[in-house]
């Protein structure tokens, strides 16, 4: 037999089953047994499984001499042993290192006639997992000894893996190197593409908030180009799938969970990860199922979280609160203690609520709000835009009692520390415009597009009429002062003051109530100058609609060039810029600006 050198595969050989028994329903079900071994090991794409027909015949003993497999790549065997103990059936199974001959991992299992059927979909699956776990184990142990020039492409992934399993943004740049380097290995690797595509992952649904986007293009491509040498990867799959949750694309996410699941149904790993993406798609008793079969198949697995998720949104409260107890705290994603704040509201322990949210802030001020203390309202609007739900969500009465008026909000006891540098928006320096926000400073040529955003950043929360910003005195005579679009904007806001108003009178918020008052008796004023009798508009051109449409165009189209050289500014921008006949900056959390 022959040594792996740069395969990227693992070779095993599934003996039959020796059935020790003179019933020939044990013989037949031994058979049954490899057969359903060898089909499910197969939709592991790393395994290659040695023809079960050659093995037929073979001795358990003296398996690694046979001539049968003289010449032929062989690393691991797996040999099973059925035993007839009255009513019930004995199970032995062993995997061996084939070169070493060496004991890799055994396990024993029992049941009865009746259970026959039961008993073989339980063997396989944990059969499956169990093999998958132990090789990948034994092959580390190996290779750990090599350096790392002497790697193939399959130890380079599962160094990688390993690395991307402690969740650190240095053990991701670590798998990196391990995926490049099986690339140079193998160029068509699917696995070290999807390897890539991991490590983006983890950053963009983990660790690195600040760069949501760049993470998420990552993570995308890799999985794209990993399916594009192997369209049945079911990590790339489940990848993709969780992507196009969270962009909105819930057909697409459909489809590619629903495949990924079909390829490999007995990867836990993978499962996690169509679990989640199912139950913000809404098939919650079908994510809860996948949540189980994941726990069955890897027990050691800490899914708590997962468990927890599922069963706050199907109204299982109790049993959410028992499984979010279970996670360690700081673990898993940012907002998971807010979810542990909502189990505990539905079941009115506000005081662990409170806690719970406490925790939650203080954890989205360390990793989201860079390391700036966050009230209520900034987290709770992040919550609520990050969470993807194609439905309702059973946050939602959580979610409007934090926004309730009266709610004490839960600062963080430090005021923020001083910036060591500047957040320049944007200082001219010889036509150019000087961008500096989150530590990053570079440098643009002037557009008109800029200039609107400096007057809409000096005053934040101002709505700003669209003919202000064009610099210019956009109703000239003969031009109408309204057009139907522009009114019913006007109205739209009118409406939305009125709420507003009631809402600052209802908190005693004497401040903003007099900025709101203010706002709404200039455009009461500036409608009656505008409406004449019965409602009509004195003039209707559409001088006001040009100014939208352009004043907007040339915001939008200065955000999106923003983006491109500084993307966490150009992701700021575009979440807390609002356009139309009405523009306004509304930050997602408080920013000093120098202008």
């Amino acid at each position: 037999m022959e040594p792996i050198t740069h395969s990227r595969h693992i070779y095993l050989a599934i003996l039959p089953f020796q059935a020790l028994s003179d019933d020939a329903r044990v013989g037949m079900f031994c058979h049954g047994l490899a057969m359903d071994v060898i089909a499910d090991l197969s939709r592991f794409r790393s395994f290659r499984i040695l023809a079960y027909d050659a093995m037929k015949g073979l001795s358990h003993q003296a398996v690694t001499d046979s001539p049968a497999l003289q010449g032929r790549q062989l690393d691991y065997i797996l040999k099973g042993l059925v035993r007839q103990q009255g009513d019930k059936l004995l199970f032995n199974l062993q995997l061996v290192q084939a070169r070493q001959n060496r004991l890799v991992w055994a396990e024993k299992f029992s049941g009865g006639f009746e259970e026959l059927f039961q008993i073989q979909e339980y063997i396989v699956e944990k059969m499956a997992v169990s093999l998958q776990h132990f090789v990948d184990h034994d092959l580390l142990s190996e290779i750990r000894k090599k350096p790392l020039t002497s790697l193939n492409a399959y130890e380079c992934w599962l160094r990688g893996f390993q690395e991307l399993k402690k969740g650190t943004l240095e053990a991701d740049e670590q798998a990196r190197a391990y995926f490049l380097q099986a690339m140079d290995i193998d160029p068509h690797y699917p696995r070290a593409y999807t390897g890539m595509s991991l490590s983006f992952f983890n950053e963009w649904s983990c660790q690195l908030w600040h760069r949501w986007d760049v993470s998420r293009n990552g993570a995308f491509e890799w999985a794209q180009k990993a399916l594009e040498l192997d369209e049945w990867d079911h990590v790339s799959n489940a990848i993709l799938g969780r992507i196009y949750v969270f962009n909105g694309e819930y057909e697409k996410a459909e489809q590619s969970l629903r495949k990924s699941l079909r390829i490999n149904p007995n990867d836990p790993d993978t499962l996690v990860y169509i679990t989640v993406g199912l139950a913000y798609l809404g098939y919650l008793d079908e994510a809860l199922e996948h949540y189980e079969r994941a726990k069955h198949l890897n027990p050691g697995q800490n899914l708590a979280g997962c468990g927890a998720f599922i069963h706050l949104e199907l109204g299982h409260y109790e049993e959410a609160i028992a499984l979010a107890e279970q996670q360690e705290a700081g673990k898993g994603w940012v907002d998971f203690p807010a979810y542990k704040a909502a189990a505990y509201y539905m079941k009115g322990s506000l005081d662990k609520m409170h806690a719970s949210w406490q925790e939650f802030l203080n954890d989205f001020s360390q990793k989201v709000n860079c390391g700036r203390p966050a009230d209520t309202a900034t987290a709770l609007k992040w919550m609520i835009d990050v969470n993807p739900y194609r439905g309702a969500t059973r946050l939602q009465p959580f979610w409007e009692y934090m926004g309730q008026a009266g709610l004490v909000e839960l600062r963080a006891a430090e005021p923020p520390p001083p910036l060591a540098h500047a957040n320049r928006f944007y200082e001219e320096q010889g036509g150019l415009w000087a961008l500096a926000f989150g530590g990053k400073q570079v440098q643009l040529a002037g557009v008109k597009g800029l200039h609107d955003l400096a007057r809409l950043l000096s005053g934040p929360n101002e709505p700003i009429h669209c003919t202000e910003l064009m610099g210019a005195l956009a109703l000239e005579d003969g031009g109408g002062v309204f057009d139907e679009k522009a009114k019913a904007a006007y109205h739209k806001r009118i409406l939305e003051l009125q709420e507003e108003i009631e809402e600052a009178e209802a908190n005693l918020n004497s401040s903003r109530l007099a900025a709101l008052q203010e706002e709404y008796d200039k455009l009461l004023e500036h409608l009656s100058q505008a409406i004449g009798k019965g409602g009509k508009t004195r003039r209707a051109a559409s001088s006001v609609e040009k100014c939208r449409a352009a004043v907007t165009w040339r915001i939008r189209s200065a955000i999106k060039k923003i983006s491109t050289a500084h993307p966490a500014l150009g992701k700021h921008l575009e979440v807390s810029v609002k356009t139309g006949v009405f523009c306004e900056y509304a930050p997602e959390y408080e920013v000093d600006w120098m202008l």
